[in-house]
């Protein structure tokens, strides 16, 4: 008898005699929804006029994940003349050459956005563009040689943006050409 009932225990724990155990599945969890990631688009636009004549106006688009850095780097490199001199030597006059170095200009844009207060987006952008003076509206001393002169403008600012807002947050005058440059930054959430 106490070989039946500890047979029919076994059966019991084991499942059957000489079989595999049964195993239970654990339970699962609730269905775990699936975070929901809310992109950002920043709309930035670099203008550039002199007086009421509006020189360019560059748009660029950048989707900005909050706190995730987004960059952008468009542009191109443009040749430098270098004059080189070899000195005479002997019979042999002195040579004037030219050789190249190359510059790179364009737009570069980091933007890192965070989530605010009331409904706000932090936004950190570092915005640095460069570009080639007209001949007419270089310094006196790339007008005399005959050699490229650079702008360049960089700005690394703040600012708290909700959706749809935009702002014009730098107006800068360039003190060589008189140009005036003004950027600005949208925010639209992209559910």
């Amino acid at each position: 008898m106490i070989l039946r009932s500890a047979i029919a225990l076994l059966v019991v724990l084991f499942g059957s005699i000489g079989g595999p155990a049964i195993a239970q599945e654990p339970a699962r969890p609730a269905s775990v929804a699936k975070p929901t990631v809310t992109a950002l688009m920043i709309d930035v636009t670099i203008a550039r006029r002199l007086g009421d004549k509006v020189l360019s106006s560059t748009p660029y688009q950048l989707a900005v994940i909050p706190d995730l850095r987004a960059s952008l780097r468009i542009g191109g490199d443009v040749p430098v003349p270098t004059t080189t001199i070899t000195p005479g030597q002997g019979d042999k006059p002195a040579t004037v050459g030219a050789s190249y170095s190359y510059r790179t200009i364009g737009t570069n844009i980091d933007v890192l956005a965070g989530a605010g207060t009331d409904g706000q987006y932090r936004l950190t952008l570092t915005i640095e563009e460069s570009s080639i003076y007209a001949p007419e509206q270089a310094p006196p001393s790339a007008k005399a040689t005959g050699a490229p002169a650079f702008r360049s403008f960089k700005s690394n600012n703040n600012i708290a943006l909700r959706d749809g807002q935009s702002l014009d947050y730098v107006v800068a005058t360039d003190r060589i050409s008189g140009e005036v440059y003004r950027v600005s930054v949208k925010l639209t959430v992209v559910k």
